[in-house]
């Protein structure tokens, strides 16, 4: 089965979503971008689509992506 997977990851001083083929929003912080990237998963979720979030931290560390269903 496929999965699909988004990231939440800082340029310059915002926070943007990426995923495949896919580079979204301008956010002023990580909470709101995450929320974001929340809402958007739960759309590929509703599909029955596994969602892998990748989440990276102000200090600039990506951590192990989280499994959504």
């Amino acid at each position: 089965m496929a999965e699909v997977h988004y990231g939440v990851v800082q340029v310059g001083d915002r926070w943007t979503i990426i995923g495949d083929q896919l580079r979204f929003g301008a956010y002023r912080n990580r909470h709101e971008a995450e929320r974001a990237a929340v809402r958007l998963a739960e759309q590929a979720t509703g599909l029955g689509l596994p969602v892998r979030m990748h989440l990276q931290d102000e200090t600039g560390q990506l951590h192990r992506p989280t499994l959504l269903s």
